[in-house]
């Protein structure tokens, strides 16, 4: 193939909306070997001066030529067997594909822009990965973290169509969402999650019919917004978005994307006061290694029993350190657990006195083996109290609860428990949900 062909076989797949085909990346493309070899002999300005000759969008387009460039480019002088001598090629092409869709008739190139991203994103991730191994460092993705920039360039781009919310443009939509779930999984992978903040705030403006967007991106898009959630610490949006996408998911889907979300939604439920129905998942998932780990700490949550719940989340701290839950579990999630403990009490004993409560906290506490089991360096975030669980942490107990409007009743100056007569323990997810309102941007969702 010489390069005249090709150039004309661009031009044919302008008019037949197949550019993604022309000018595609993948190595194994038919076409590319016998056209890397016709190439060997052309400078780059060359190339220019062919691509010019041509025409294209009658020279109105000067981005696109650009686009093709560098393409041919790519084409001429990428190496099969290196990685690293080829990825950055890739980039400059995707570069100037960003740059080309600040057009008008950036419809054309949406499909090229969908599978270039969907290989480049991971080709650069890798190459970032591989010199890292090779330098000793930890978190140092130069390639991702620019791959990042010109995704945001893509998804302005795209969003600047200023008729993106009729259904013609359902297509396009797509391309638009998809971008920002990639773009958002970037931020995750170079450690920059406060930039998907950029990608939800660009988003939420255009307000969008959800109904254009299919189900599968909706649900990828609120799993993100989830996560973004969940490592801020907002446990309630984040159980909510987690909840909407397992409730949305089809009988079809694969298990594999189920237990990803369950992964976060069970332990997110947990810190909002919702606890999952552990027979109905046991049904649905056997014996599998996360209900393993989630059944354990689901018993001890329902239990009242800090002391193992604090143990689990200590044998595997790393894990929930890496899904950003371990904050949560180490301070939220005990006021939690205390409050099951004395609605436990309360239903054994018919009522609440200082004395069995106290009973009950240094039954769930153990101060004795905290201090023992905990008593590391390492390890003193997980101990509740240096000393003895005295009257006062009772009281103090049962004040947070109070306020918190966990528990409806009073306390005396004598230490009497007054209780109220109805919803003494009221649901703590309907707390939370009035104390911590949805996102009112985020409301084109719902």
């Amino acid at each position: 193939m010489s390069l005249e062909d090709h150039l004309r076989a661009i031009q044919n797949s302008i008019q037949s909306n197949t550019l993604h085909v022309t000018l595609s990346i993948n190595p194994t493309s038919s076409h590319i070997a016998p056209l890397q070899k016709a190439l060997q002999s052309y400078s780059n300005s060359q190339l220019m001066s062919n691509i010019e000759k041509i025409g294209y969008f009658d020279n109105n387009w000067p981005s696109f030529e650009s686009l093709v460039q560098n393409y041919l480019i790519f084409v001429r002088d990428f190496d099969p067997w290196s990685l690293q001598r080829s990825v950055d090629l890739l980039i400059k092409f995707y570069e100037s594909l960003s740059v080309a869709l600040n057009n008008a008739q950036n419809a054309k190139l949406l499909v090229l822009v969908k599978e270039s991203t969907s290989q480049i994103v991971p080709v650069a991730k890798l190459a970032d990965q591989r010199l890292m191994n090779a330098t000793g460092r930890i978190n140092d993705y130069p390639r991702l973290s620019y791959m990042s920039t010109l995704l945001l360039k893509s998804l302005n781009n795209i969003r600047n169509d200023p008729e993106l919310g009729i259904p013609s443009k359902r297509f396009k939509i797509s391309i638009l969402m998809f971008l920002s779930i990639t773009l958002c999984q970037t931020y995750m992978s170079i450690d920059s999650v406060m930039l998907c903040n950029n990608v939800f705030s660009n988003i939420n403006i255009l307000n969008l019919d959800k109904s254009l967007i299919s189900r599968k991106q909706l649900i990828q898009y609120r799993f993100m917004l989830g996560k973004f959630h969940l490592l801020q610490s907002n446990y309630y949006l984040a159980y909510h978005h987690f909840d909407w996408c397992f409730s949305n998911c089809h009988q079809q889907t694969p298990l594999k994307n189920i237990l990803l979300i369950l992964k976060y939604l069970i332990p997110s439920g947990l810190l909002v006061g919702r606890c999952p129905n552990l027979a109905y998942l046991q049904s649905q998932l056997g014996n599998h290694h996360l209900l393993q780990l989630y059944a354990p700490l689901i018993q001890c949550y329902k239990n009242g029993d800090l002391f193992s719940f604090s143990k689990l989340v200590a044998t595997n701290q790393q894990y929930f350190a890496n899904l950003g839950i371990l904050v949560g579990f180490l301070q939220r999630v005990r006021i939690l657990i205390l409050r099951n403990l004395i609605q436990k009490v309360y239903k054994l004993q018919g009522g609440l006195s200082f004395e069995t409560v106290g009973r009950a906290l240094r039954l769930s506490i153990d101060p004795d083996q905290t201090r023992s089991y905990f008593g590391s360096k390492s390890l003193w975030m997980y101990t509740i109290t240096n000393g003895d669980l005295d009257e006062s942490f009772t009281e103090t107990l049962l004040m947070t609860l109070i306020d918190a409007n966990l528990l409806k009743a009073k306390l005396t100056p004598s230490k009497t428990i007054i209780l109220s007569k109805s919803g003494l323990f009221p649901a703590a997810y309907n707390v939370y949900a009035n104390s911590y309102k949805k996102n009112e941007k985020e409301r084109w969702l719902e």
